[in-house]
């Protein structure tokens, strides 16, 4: 009798134990010259977020989202599981926070991590990156084009489109005036 109340004791304990975080906080955003600008926050659920800033708006093989939009999408078991093995390759504490090299096009993308305390932002515009950090960052492109996005009108936020977007445009000149 002894040994089935600790045993379902036991059981009661670890059911109940919580379940480790992968991550509190995932952000990315990306920024492609000629293709997109977008960002996408990754929740604890199955849940994404997506704010899409800008895109060429002219690619007949997919559906584009509608720029300066927000969406939010579901992600598959499948997509779950492919991100967090993904995210578990790539060691945060080991990688730099900035991977640059002086080119004008190409892609630029920065990714902000936050687990336990521990916050790690990544700034990347470079071919010379580690390679986990790279098929992360394929990954989240590719999976963005195949996710089946829900427009939303909640306010979104990204912390990791800093310095992504251009500034806002100046305000027009109303007079100009000319000195002799």
């Amino acid at each position: 009798m002894k040994k089935l109340t600790l045993t379902l004791f036991l059981m009661v304990l670890i059911s109940c134990s919580k379940k480790e975080k992968d991550f509190d906080s995932f952000e990315y955003s990306f920024a492609g010259t000629f293709t997109t600008v977008f960002s996408l926050k990754f929740t604890d659920s199955d849940t994404i977020f997506l704010r899409e800033e800008w895109n060429i708006g002219r690619n007949e093989d997919c559906k584009l989202p509608k720029p300066k939009t927000n969406y939010f999408a579901i992600l598959t078991e499948q997509q779950k599981r492919e991100f967090i093995s993904l995210l578990k390759n790539v060691d945060f504490t080991k990688i730099n926070s900035e991977y640059f090299q002086d080119y004008l096009d190409g892609s630029a993308y920065n990714i902000i991590i936050r687990k336990d305390g521990f916050e790690k932002k990544v700034f990347v515009h470079s071919y010379k990156i580690p390679k986990e950090l790279d098929t992360l960052s394929s990954w989240i492109n590719i999976t963005k084009q195949n996710l089946k996005l829900t427009k939303t009108n909640k306010q979104l936020k990204f912390e990791s489109a800093f310095g992504m977007l251009p500034p806002p445009p100046p305000p027009p000149v109303k007079e100009i005036l000319f000195k002799d």
